[in-house]
């Protein structure tokens, strides 16, 4: 057979088959696949098909032998005798041929088309009429006047309602009506398929077993034989079809809909016609709203979860829909069908015209007060009118979108306004979701909508409303008041145009519980649809045979006798069911969108129904509902259970008020047929009360039956899903009248919660008491004509029989799907389930679409049983039971050789799979039931789901009225009984003022939206009165490290097995995994650019001052500049040598020597550069301090003492500015109070605090000679390394003192690195402003101009801070190219800059502006500062950071790197174990944002080694920073401990002995990253090192370690979300204290704290992995920190333990450490805010337990400080705590010491620090 006989769409797939293989896009095993899969594909579909002859052999052939040529695609003609309905989607473009006498290819009427046959009782198979005669408008004849109906045929011209099986493609050749597609699954052949006549359907074995493995899936349900329901989806075998395209005229630029006509395939607005791309069943709806585009078809060979292959044969197959039994005929004349008519708009007009003066709606007011009562003609005219003036006037096109603004209470035109739009051809947009302008605007926008209707109070109200909010409305919508239009004036012989009406109808908006504003595309076919099914399920067996009986006597051919009543006794109860036959229904909901409007303004037309509105606030008023039902007769009341609340308690309450209400009318329910409660779930005891205490006292006949919950679906167009309807199943459900009422299942509630339906008894007989029962209701079967599966919502697969999932429901009645969210209608309204066969056990998607509904519940006997939304479920991790089994390392970044690991980590995913974790279900209603029940004080309650730390956490925020002391045993109530009840561990229960939890607006009601609350939780914007949590009972899966004792540091055996692998590894990868070192530099000279002589050849810096005097003694060596920037008078190199000989000379008077020990009290300027050089000439050891403040005396007199007494200072050098600060009063009563103090306590006068004698160098006598002249020379012993040049002091936040040694070789060295890193030469001038005694500024103002012969410019801070424009100026006008500056210097210049125009300056000269940092770059800064100065010309490369340490003030740098910061993104989890692994930030959200700190400079080398061992750290680690280089300090100063000296002499254990490094104390690693940098693009290798923190501030939970800045970080951004800047910046510390881990937050203000208790828990949780033991809140400004801002963290330790800490609220996450205390407390009446705080949490004060705390300290030696001594442990003061194991070089910064009460208490050397501002640089 000649592969020409395959059908055309074969022929082109295979095609271009062959095409991609020929191009190398398939390889040969995919080509051979897809083709077998085809070859597949073609035999199902040959087996429906006349050729069902052609065997597997010739089809191979065919396929094996492929020489295909392109062929057009071509429509089947009736010569072939049509093509099977039963073709695959994928079969191409096979439609089935018109029938109702049309051709498919012309518009003309073809009588002799063939039509197909069915089977009995089937309707024949109609395709869409593309163009039919528009009806006119009195052209509703009697049903006697219509072609006689059959049963295999529709009368001509009027389609069959929409049935299964659309899918959104639309042929041209079909009028743009979609098609339907078969199934890619074989179907039951028992239904039936559409076989043309003649065709023997084929059966096969495989379909016999697939029928077999269906069926025996639903084995456990009890259905009986005689149900109509099956267990598999139904194929109906109809067409649907519509009444016409009128797609074709719309001409809208950019359309949602998809526009095709007979004639073209135009595209409108870029949207894909229909024939680009084949269509897709979508089940038993339309898909036209689909979006823009189309979705893309899924992939043809998906992959799944191999897990998913164990349902195989066992899933609960989805249910067929049942059917109408019946035709739905117009109460109001019976010879007419319902389904004569294709669209609501035509109805209306048929109502208006048949019965013009029947009433049709009735409005009341909120009191009852009939406010407008308008008849059907009226509504018509109304309507007409209005659609007469849109198409005249707005000049809109067909399908264009229009608003409606209309008010609940403006009902009436809105029906005018919304069935005006239906006639006149447009989309209606009503808009009453909206709750801000920004809302309205969106939807504006979205739908393009040009007109908006509205009334004239509107209008005026909306524009008074936005002129006082300064907005205006959208210019290009324009604005229509319709109450002005009134009323089409028909005249006698006046036609109405035709009705061509949009396949769209409206566009509903409607929120989500989560605040998402989703826009629902309702075409009037789901609309007819909706009403059809809605009418036939409340039609019952008499209202059948009356209208049958009415419509049998209007037959033509009758006799008169035959077409009145049987008998005469019928003619009385012919009247009654005549007014029975039309509803009268009452609804008091939103009567504008969802179930409100379907049930009313739709259905009533619809029906003929007389519709009454009642105000929202009706239900409220005592009586009023029930006189409403009784006066108009209601036999249909749409209510809510937070409407029905008020009606029956005050009837319940005060029956008299009720009974009474009117006098006219006694309250009467009888006429009562159903009391539908649109409702989530059913609640059966609400249901009892209202039934036996509300409906029978009121006389409802059958009150069970009345009673009847109705499911809907808001978010989807308000579809009614189920209800206990009056079709019911046979065999299952035969409603009874009387026996219909809410059917109850009491189900087993441990097997609930494994998600797990066991019904363990039917109806009452247990009580609601009974913890292991359940009580559930359902809401009946599903409406019919709907497919309902219930899924996995996790996996998409059907779940097993008796299992809870999620509802995907299938049904005409709904709609396409959002409007213009393509991914959102794909995902929600176009779904396909998981299906896996019971014979080959694949899993595959099934062959219909579903719409997800977002509910969970199951079927029990077909009737659905929904336990909430899928937001309402809550999942707790069962507790784990741990396993030991061997722990495993793994080592990131693995080579190709780490073969072993591999196979490790096999073994474990097979353990983890054994122990997978298990959760058990409960549902929030059930919960929140129990707790309102059960529980006296609490008011209202809603439960959330909360995901933290890969675990869902159930959190309770209850509202009360009980008084505050109260609360704590309320949360303690609560979370007994649902522990007790259901097994539920609560995390965190939040108690809230009554009334105070988020709430929506529904129906009049404000209802609490557990949405809402969740992220108002999240968020900490809730007024929580009282806080309980409960982590340790909830939370398992908390990390834990190795070695829970020692850490990661700690000596352990995992080390030793670590070490050997990684050795291992190594050798094998062939260095992959390298040690961290870096190179070394090391210059053998540096040459003097105007000499050419080597300076590596002097031996001090005084040695290269007399040379440059000597060299050219009158070029200027420093210049003074004032505020303004003015220079004065320079300063020569000889001038400069006569003033330090000058200071000499004096100090060789006053009697000073070598050896002596000064300190330099200076203001930045000349006089301390003077003096620096005269000690060292005269060998006085020197230490410069920074100049002493009055305002900050409580820090620098005691630090300054210290000094004094440490090192035995005879005197102190000032000048005349110093020596008056000194000299003042504030100082010296300072100096007073602390002597007085020591008396007081001590009892003697022998400690009064008196400063050595000041030497004031400004009174030196003048002096002429230079340094030289006076002879003055260096001995030799001064310039050995062991003299000590200058002492560098160092004080840390807490003024923690640290001192090192500068020998002559050092200050050298330092001046080298300087001068040969940063390319200085002494052609451009050095700056110095700030921090000139310490650290790079100390290098910057005595040594680098020196050493270069370069002019040195000096700037005092103080005008710096009155005037830092002054500092930029001067690098602009001398062209500095290199210079240094401080973050708190350049916040300054920023902060100053707000308020003045600082661009006009030029810094393009600078190249290199270093910024010291001795702790963790923060990137943020440094992109402020980039931005600021990027006006200035500043190069962002030209900002750079310098790692500085106390003894080397520049290991490493950016300078000159001319790339911007490298960004890395850490691996908390990782970090925590020492790892570190890089990771996405996307991929990674809580990843730790790090910038290099730059490379090493010269004659440095860098080495990251472990603390403990000593041993160098691999690649992929991080340990401790060691550093080489001559320009590291000699050693500590003062101390005579042996520990400190092997710091700055350590030797890597295994490495060169010759090679002594600096330990820095601080963590950090090394990193390689290579990038292109200059024009050329080179590849730069850039070995980068990365600080991570100093280990003294790092503290160790469970075994892991953690950096504080990370956690203060984290908990600083956390109410970033909610009260802003509640936190105060920089406001947290984490510190370790009494085996605690404490959070202390500083808060702007005490309102609003406790919202802070569960965010900050939360966040650390999620982040950090691990709980926070104490949360602790202090007032504003009352966080000690520095001069400089940071923080003193030992000083707020201290006062923690001590009880000092003035706090607003503490509150102990877990347990106290004395259970004889309560758990949360607030502290005494003397906080700083008189607001009264409720309690939180139990929680005690914090109690000093002097034997257990543990402290951080600093690296450096700590020899005085102005923290009490005798507060501190001594071993603390000299830095014992961080070396002290048996090899005297690990690091253990959290070492356990004992301090006692008495040790707490001041003595004489304790010297109090009060909290100072930031003012420093």
């Amino acid at each position: 057979m000649d592969y020409n006989s395959l059908p055309p769409e074969f022929q082109d797939r295979l095609a271009e088959l062959e095409q991609e293989f020929k191009e190398g896009e398939l390889t040969t095993k995919g080509f051979e696949r897809k083709k077998n899969s085809l070859f597949e594909e073609y035999r199902q579909y040959s087996g429906g098909e006349n050729n069902v002859g052609m065997d597997s052999t010739q089809i191979s052939n065919i396929l094996g032998t492929l020489s295909i040529s392109s062929a057009p695609m071509v429509s089947t003609s009736p010569v072939d005798g049509g093509v099977s309905p039963t073709n695959s989607i994928s079969s191409g473009n096979y439609y089935i041929q018109q029938d109702g006498g049309y051709s498919t290819n012309s518009n003309q009427y073809n009588p002799n088309q063939q039509q197909y046959g069915g089977y009995p009782g089937q309707r024949t198979l109609l395709s869409h009429v593309p163009n039919p005669p528009p009806l006119h408008h009195n052209a509703f004849l009697p049903h006697n006047q219509l072609p006689p109906r059959t049963n295999n045929s529709e009368p001509p011209g009027r389609p069959p309602l929409p049935l299964h099986g659309y899918h959104g493609y639309f042929p041209s050749n079909t009028g743009g009506y979609p098609v339907r597609s078969t199934s890619q699954m074989p179907r039951p052949p028992s239904y039936g398929v559409e076989i043309p006549p003649g065709v023997a359907p084929p059966v096969r074995m495989n379909d016999i077993e697939r029928v077999q493995s269906i069926s025996g899936s639903r084995s456990s349900l009890d259905i009986s034989d005689s149900a109509s329901i099956k267990g598999y989806t139904k194929n109906t075998g109809e067409l649907p079809a519509r009444a016409q395209d009128d797609n074709a005229s719309i001409r809208s630029g950019r359309s949602s809909i998809f526009t095709t006509s007979n004639s073209n395939g135009q595209r409108f607005g870029g949207m894909i016609s229909p024939n680009d791309r084949p269509g897709r069943s979508v089940g038993n709806r339309i898909s036209l709203y689909n979006s823009m585009v189309y979705s893309e078809l899924l992939d043809p060979t998906p992959t799944f979860d191999p897990k998913l292959s164990k349902l195989g044969g066992l899933q609960f197959m989805p249910f067929e829909p049942r059917e109408l039994p019946f035709e739905n005929l117009d109460p109001l004349n019976p010879s007419m069908s319902l389904s004569n008519f294709t669209d609501i708009a035509t109805l209306l007009r048929y109502r208006g015209q048949t019965t013009p003066k029947q009433t049709a709606f009735i409005v009341l007011d909120q009191k009852g007060r009939e406010i407008n009562e308008w008849t059907w003609e009226k509504l018509h005219l109304k309507a007409e009118k209005m659609a007469q003036v849109i198409s005249r006037e707005s000049g809109l096109m067909k399908g264009e979108r229009v608003a409606l603004i209309y008010r609940k209470a403006e009902i009436l035109e809105f029906l005018v306004a919304l069935y005006g739009c239906f006639l006149a051809g447009v989309v209606a947009v009503p808009i009453n979701a909206v709750e801000e302008f920004k809302e309205l605007i969106f939807i504006l926008e979205t739908t393009e909508a040009k007109l908006a209707l509205t009334t004239e109070h509107n209008h005026k109200v909306f524009t008074r409303d936005l002129l006082a909010q300064k907005k205006e409305l959208p210019t290009i919508v324009t604005w229509w008041k319709t109450n002005e239009f009134g009323t089409l004036n028909l005249k006698k012989g006046d036609e109405l145009g035709i009705i061509n009406v949009t396949e769209l109808a409206y566009i509903e908006y409607t929120k989500s519980p989560n605040g998402e504003l989703k826009g629902v595309a309702i075409s009037h076919q789901t609309i007819m649809a909706q009403c059809n099914v809605m009418r036939g399920s409340v039609t019952d067996v008499k209202m059948r045979e009356y209208l049958s009986r009415q419509d049998q006597g209007s037959q033509p051919g009758q006799s008169q006798r035959q077409s009145q009543s049987v008998n005469d006794g019928d003619v009385e109860n012919a009247k009654a069911m005549s007014d029975k036959i039309i509803d009268t229904v009452l609804s008091y909901l939103e009567p504008r969108q969802q179930v409100g409007l379907i049930l009313g303004a739709l259905w009533g037309v619809y029906c003929g129904n007389i519709t009454v509105y009642l105000g929202s606030l009706g239900p409220d008023i005592p009586g009023l509902w029930v006189n409403c039902i009784s006066k108009y007769k209601a036999t249909i009341a749409v209510a809510d259970y937070p409407g029905l609340n008020p009606i029956v308690s005050s009837f319940r309450s005060d029956p008299s008020a009720t009974l009474n209400f009117s006098k006219k009318q006694i309250p009467d329910l009888s006429s009562l047929r159903f009391l539908f409660i649109d409702t989530l779930t059913i609640d059966d005891q609400r249901n009892q009360e209202i039934i036996e205490q509300f409906l029978a006292p009121l006389g409802a006949q059958f009150p069970k039956d009345v009673l009847t919950p109705l499911s809907s679906l808001p978010e989807h167009g308000g579809m009614v899903l189920s209800f206990g309807d009056l079709l019911g199943v046979q065999g299952l459900d035969d409603r009874i009248e009387g026996e219909r009422g809410v059917k109850t299942f009491l189900l087993d509630r441990e097997e609930l919660k494994e998600n797990r339906v066991v019904v363990v008894g039917i109806g009452e007989g247990k009580k609601y008491s009974e913890q292991g029962v359940v009580r559930v209701g359902a809401f009946g079967f599903v409406m019919p004509e709907a497919t309902i599966a219930v899924v996995d919502p996790e996996t998409t697969a059907l779940c097993l029989p008796n299992t809870v999932g999620e509802i995907w429901v299938d049904s005409p009645s709904l709609s396409g799907g959002f409007w213009n969210l393509a991914k959102h209608t794909e995902s929600i309204f176009h779904a396909r389930p998981i299906f896996v066969p019971s014979d080959t056990k694949k899993p595959e998607y099934f062959d219909q679409e579903f719409l997800r509904t977002g509910l969970l519940g199951s079927l029990i006997n077909g009737q659905l049983v929904i336990f909430g939304l899928y937001e309402h479920r809550i999942r707790q991790l069962i507790e784990p039971v741990i396993k030991e089994r061997q722990k495993k390392l793994v080592v990131i970044n693995r080579s190709e050789y780490d073969g072993e690991s591999d196979e490790e980590e096999v073994g474990d995913e097979k353990q983890d799979e054994e122990e997978k974790e298990k959760y058990k279900f409960h549902y929030t209603l059930d919960l929140e039931n129990t707790v309102k029940r059960m529980i006296e004080g609490v008011y209202d309650c809603v439960v959330i789901e909360i995901y933290i730390k890969d675990q869902n956490l159930p959190v309770m925020m209850a509202e009360s009225a009980l008084p505050i002391e109260k609360l704590t045993a309320l949360a303690d109530e609560i979370y007994d009984k649902l522990v007790i009840y259901h097994g539920l561990r609560l995390y965190t229960i939040s108690i809230c003022a009554q009334g105070s939890l988020p709430r929506t607006w529904k129906n009049g009601k404000k209802l609490i939206n557990s949405i809402t609350c969740k992220k108002y939780f999240e968020y900490g914007r809730l007024q929580v009165l009282h806080v309980k949590t409960c982590a340790l009972e909830t939370v398992f899966n908390i990390p834990i490290g190795e070695d829970t004792v020692a850490g990661i540091w700690g000596p352990s055996k995992l080390w030793s097995i670590l070490r050997d692998a990684m050795a291992a590894r190594q050798e094998m990868s062939n260095g992959l995994r390298r040690t961290q070192y870096t190179r070394i530099d090391i210059p053998q000279e540096v040459l003097d650019e105007k000499t050419s002589i080597n300076l590596l050849k002097f031996r001090s810096i005084v040695d290269v001052l007399l040379w440059r005097t000597q060299m050219s003694p009158e070029e200027t060596a420093y210049n003074i500049l004032d505020t303004r920037g003015k220079e004065g008078k320079p300063i020569t190199w000889k001038k400069l040598n006569n003033r330090i000989a000058t200071v000499a000379n004096y100090l060789q008077k006053k009697g000073c020597k070598a050896g002596d020990h000064t300190v330099l009290i200076f203001p930045h300027g000349i006089d301390f550069v003077c003096s620096m050089f005269a000690c060292m000439v005269l060998g006085i050891i020197a230490i410069p301090i920074s100049q002493t403040e009055p305002t900050k005396a409580s820090e620098d007199i005691p630090a300054l003492f210290g000094l004094i007494e440490d090192f035995k200072v005879s005197y102190l050098l000032v000048n005349t500015e110093s020596e008056q600060v000194l000299k003042g009063r504030q100082i010296q009563n300072f100096i007073k109070t602390m002597s007085g103090g020591s008396k007081q306590l001590n009892g003697n006068n022998n400690n009064s605090k008196i400063l050595p004698p000041l030497i004031n160098i400004a009174k030196a006598p003048k002096y002429t000679r230079t340094l030289k002249e006076s002879n003055y020379v260096m001995t030799e012993e001064w310039l050995q390394p062991q003299w000590a040049a200058v002492v560098m002091c160092y004080f840390s936040a807490d003024q923690r003192r640290s001192c090192v040694k500068l020998s002559h070789d050092t200050l050298l060295a330092l001046c080298k690195v300087q001068k040969e890193t940063c390319r200085l030469t002494s052609t451009r001038a050095t700056i110095s402003c700030v921090r000139h005694f310490s650290g790079i500024g100390f290098v910057y103002t005595i040594l680098i101009g020196i050493y270069l012969g370069s002019p040195t410019i000096l700037i005092t801070p103080l005008d710096y801070q009155a005037n830092p424009l002054v500092w930029f100026e001067t690098l602009s006008r001398f062209k500095i190219k290199d210079t240094y500056a401080t973050f708190p210097m350049l916040q300054h210049a920023m902060s100053h800059y707000d308020n003045m125009d600082y661009r006009s300056l030029s810094l393009q000269h600078l190249k290199n502006l270093m910024i010291p940092v001795d702790c963790r770059p923060n990137a943020n800064q440094y992109k402020k500062i980039v931005k600021t100065f990027l006006a200035n010309r500043l190069d962002d490369v030209a900002v750079n950071y310098i790692y500085s340490h106390i003894a080397n003030p520049m290991i490493t740098t950016r300078s000159y790197m001319c790339v911007e910061p490298f960004e890395l993104y850490l691996d908390l989890k990782s970090l925590r174990r020492g790892i570190v692994k890089v990771v996405n930030p996307e991929d990674e959200p809580f990843g730790v944002l790090l910038h290099d700190s730059g490379m090493v400079p010269v004659s440095t080398q860098v080495a990251i080694v472990h603390p403990e061992t000593r041993r160098p750290c691999l690649s992929n680690e991080f340990g401790e920073i060691w550093v080489s280089s001559d320009a590291n300090a000699n050693s500590s100063y003062g101390s005579m401990d042996p520990l400190d000296q092997e710091r700055y002499s350590a030797i890597i254990d295994g490495g060169d002995p010759r090679i002594t490094y600096l330990r820095t104390g601080d963590l950090g690693f090394l990193y390689t990253v290579h990038k292109p940098v200059g024009e050329g693009g080179a590849l730069v290798e850039f070995q980068c090192l990365f600080f991570l923190g100093a280990i003294a501030e790092t503290f160790e939970v469970n075994g892991l370690i953690h950096f504080p800045v990370d956690i203060e970080f984290t908990v600083e951004r956390c109410h970033q979300l909610s009260h802003h800047n509640l936190i105060a910046p920089d406001g947290c510390v984490i510190f370790q204290a009494n085996g605690e881990t404490v959070c202390l937050v500083e808060v702007r203000a005490s309102e609003g704290i406790l919202n802070l208790v569960p965010c900050i828990m939360n966040t650390i949780l999620d982040e950090h992995q691990f709980i926070i033991d104490v949360i602790v809140f202090i007032g504003s400004g009352t966080l000690p920190k520095s001069r400089l801002g940071e923080k003193q963290r030992t000083k707020i330790m201290t006062s923690w333990l001590n009880g000092s800490l003035s706090t607003l609220h503490v509150h102990y996450v877990k347990p106290p450490p004395s259970n004889s205390r309560p758990n949360s407390y607030f502290p005494p009446p003397h906080t700083i805010y008189p607001q009264q705080l409720i309690t939180t949490n139990p929680s005690p004060s914090p109690t000093l337990d002097p034997t257990r705390y543990s402290i951080t300290t600093g690296f450096i030696n700590t020899t005085r400080s102005n923290i009490s001594p005798s507060a501190m442990p001594p071993n603390m003061m000299n830095n014992r705590s961080s070396l002290n194991n048996s090899n005297r070089g690990s690091l253990n910064v959290n070492n356990r010491v004992s301090v006692s009460q008495e040790q707490t208490q001041q003595n004489t050397d304790s010297y109090h620090v009060n909290n100072v501002n930031t003012n420093g640089f």
